[in-house]
């Protein structure tokens, strides 16, 4: 099952890109709870604390986007440069603010620019490969490290960040965070790969803006429904556990989410599939319906939970790297950064409505009520997907002729 990784990762220029990817997206697992722990200690209020955190989680979709489009535009050396070095000076003066009592206002907003101005190198290890793996039959395996060492990462930073909590308390963890971000993003663009890296030398034609095309609105559309349904599943699952009067219970539950999305990341990359990358998002779309559907039915059994979050985040990983790979047909020539960070942020927002709807729709409905929705919204994503499927395929035919 590894070694169509270790042969991925072997490849010439690519070890230094990915572990400064590592690195970069480490950040992003710990500042989400370090932010919170870090407000909260210094306001006393959770609902401070939130807000501050909101902040930084907004700044993080908008920056995403922002750098998208400059890597695509003037290459990622000096994007990564110049956030590899504003990131972690916008997060001492976060924590400086934080320690001084300064208004809530100041931190948030040196919260946002924390967030937006960390470097972007998993977008940039996604534009990267396609030019390291000429094979297209190893460029899954490629896409399937990326998601697999993002998601070890948001696994890993907030245990690390509960870790250095003990050991110097939040303020320590927003620093060690930083100094990851300021390592990942300035390793990567030292990197000689990533150095060569030019868009002009890939994608000559001019973009118009805003034309992102019929496949690249088929997979945001569905990017949007797949963050809203996990949105709605993000709450109502520690409720869940809150009436089985369970404290731990969500957090194994989550756990066995991350865990079926590392083994679905790793069983996708080291497999050599026939289907094409449009018909396998499908798939793994209605399979996430269908396990989310038995989320539902076995809400009373926490061992039958346990089952269905895991096989949950098994589809989870396929769609994401499936979603992935489609890029290289339907991205606009030239802006493939964009539409990846794009099709991130609107995942991300996804997530956001869904929390809140989930949230408000929980009090009123009940917690099954929600994830019965949310397993709906994903069969919608599905059906979408399937009907918009030939908005994928032309895309992927199109690319094939020209090859």
């Amino acid at each position: 099952m590894f070694r169509p990784f270790i042969r991925v990762i072997a490849i010439p220029g690519a070890g230094l890109p990915v572990v400064a990817s590592f690195l970069g997206a480490l950040p992003i697992g710990m500042l989400g709870l370090g932010v919170l722990l870090l407000a909260h200690s210094t306001t006393g209020s959770f609902a401070a604390a939130g807000s501050v955190s909101g902040a930084f989680s907004i700044g993080n979709a908008v920056g995403l986007v922002t750098q998208g489009r400059l890597i695509d535009r003037y290459g990622q050396t000096r994007v990564l440069v110049v956030g590899g070095l504003l990131c972690p000076a916008a997060l001492v003066a976060f924590i400086a603010a934080s320690s001084t009592h300064a208004p809530l206002l100041v931190s948030a907003m040196l919260a946002a620019g924390g967030g937006a101005s960390l470097p972007a190198t998993t977008s940039s290890m996604r534009v990267l490969w396609p030019r390291l793996v000429r094979d297209p039959a190893q460029r899954s395996t490629a896409y399937a490290v990326l998601a697999t060492q993002f998601q070890i990462a948001m696994v890993a930073g907030p245990l690390l960040v509960s870790a250095l909590v003990l050991v110097g308390g939040p303020a320590g963890a927003v620093l060690v965070a930083a100094g990851f971000a300021c390592c990942g993003g300035l390793a990567f663009a030292a990197a000689p790969a990533s150095r060569r890296s030019r868009l002009a030398a890939d994608a000559p034609a001019a973009v118009p803006r805003g034309r992102l095309g019929a496949g690249m609105w088929t997979l945001l559309v569905a990017g949007f429904g797949g963050g809203v349904a996990g949105g709605m599943m993000t709450v109502s699952v520690p409720a869940v556990a809150a009436e089985h009067e369970s404290a731990a219970l969500a957090g194994l539950l989550f756990a066995a989410l991350s865990a079926g999305e590392l083994l679905g990341g790793l069983i996708y990359g080291g497999v050599a599939w026939r289907l094409p990358p449009a018909r396998r998002l499908v798939v793994g779309q209605a399979a996430a319906a269908l396990g989310m559907a038995a989320l539902v039915l076995l809400t009373g059994t926490p061992a039958g939970m346990l089952v269905a979050m895991f096989a949950v985040g098994a589809c989870l990983a396929p769609i994401a790297i499936a979603s992935s790979a489609l890029l290289d047909d339907i991205a606009p020539p030239g802006s493939l950064a964009r539409a990846y960070t794009v099709l991130v942020a609107v995942g991300l927002l996804g997530v956001a409505a869904g929390s809140a709807v989930g949230g408000a729709l929980g009090t009123s409905l009940g917690t099954r009520p929600v994830l019965l929705i949310a397993s709906s919204a994903l069969g919608v994503v599905a059906s979408w997907t399937t009907v918009r499927i030939r908005s994928l395929l032309a895309a992927t035919t199109r690319s094939c002729a020209t090859s």
